[in-house]
């Protein structure tokens, strides 16, 4: 772990950060240590180990993927392997709950709950141990979320779908999706408040920065696996763009549009990411698609995608 081109903290042959978090003028950073037989989940304070036996078991394989820290507690997610895979949280040095036959990808803290995400082929949100939701995947594709911000309690989650399409969720609903669809993967959020920033990279191996479903930049060299922004002291607020909203939804003859121009472009591809129709949005801001066959479509303006069902 480095500070700059400063080494902070330097471990063994064998060990691997995944995480780090801040709590004061502490550093905390985690992910698995080299035991004598296998990897064991570990935190670090300062340079400082903790492992986490799970069940007090050594021997298996275990790892930390996602780690926060508030007032001296530690809170930290990852999985453990015996003859299945467990998805673990911790509290502390203690295990505070498990799911067999899945991991738990990233963790949060809000308000005195924890929120995290649990899965490997689908994904569902925690909090505190209870169900909140799962995410939604309508198509019947798979889904994995790899990190989760939470804002004024909304749950913000990134990741992929189906066949690696780049995914943004806010709760339970879609927010974004890449929009050249197939081959994304978002790795990482960051909200500042007023913004989601996400990262990853894309079908053609590029590492990718989006900040609200507009793409800021590429890279041909880098992918991205984490994002934190730092507000400008001479920013000023811009006037935000309307978001992008379709109805009804569930949908059989007429589908409108919130957050569109006149000139404004509306494409509407298939799951499988073809161009069936496309339409300026003109005044009346709709399109009539009630020649489409009943499934899943997503209505694509600009550089935001939104998912609608026709019936």
């Amino acid at each position: 772990m480095m500070k700059n081109d400063e080494v902070l903290v330097e471990h063994e042959v064998g060990t691997c950060i995944n995480a780090i978090a801040f709590d004061g003028n502490d550093i905390y950073s985690a992910g698995y240590i080299n035991d004598v037989l296998e990897s064991v989940a570990a935190v670090w304070k300062n340079g400082e180990t903790t492992p986490l036996y799970t069940y007090g078991s050594q021997g298996k394989r275990s790892v930390v993927l996602g780690l926060v820290v508030v007032d001296g507690v530690v809170y930290a997610c990852g999985y453990y392997e015996d003859t299945f895979k467990y998805g673990c949280v911790w509290v502390n040095d203690e295990l505070y709950a498990c799911y067999p036959e899945h991991s738990v990808h990233d963790i949060a803290y809000y308000k005195g709950d924890l929120y995290y995400v649990v899965g490997d082929l689908t994904s569902t949100i925690y909090k505190s141990g209870q169900e909140l939701y799962p995410l939604y995947n309508g198509s019947g594709s798979a889904n994995s979320v790899s990190d989760i911000e939470v804002v004024d309690g909304d749950v913000y989650s990134v990741g992929f779908m189906g066949f690696n399409d780049g995914f943004v969720w806010k709760n339970a609903d879609f927010l974004y999706i890449h929009p050249l669809g197939l081959g994304a993967d978002f790795n990482a959020c960051y909200h500042d408040g007023h913004n989601l920033y996400y990262v990853g990279w894309d079908h053609h191996d590029r590492g990718i920065v989006f900040r609200d479903g507009e793409q800021l930049y590429s890279d041909d060299l880098h992918w991205f696996y984490g994002v934190f922004v730092k507000p400008s002291p001479l920013a000023t607020d811009e006037e935000a763009k309307e978001p992008l909203a379709v109805y009804p939804n569930p949908v059989k003859e007429t589908l409108r549009f919130d957050g569109t121009d006149e000139s404004d472009v509306i494409g509407v591809f298939d799951v499988y990411g073809q161009a069936v129709m496309k339409k300026k949005a003109g005044p009346d801001r709709k399109i009539d698609v009630g020649a489409l066959a009943p499934g899943l479509y997503w209505a694509r303006v600009g550089n935001q995608v939104m998912p609608f069902v026709k019936e």
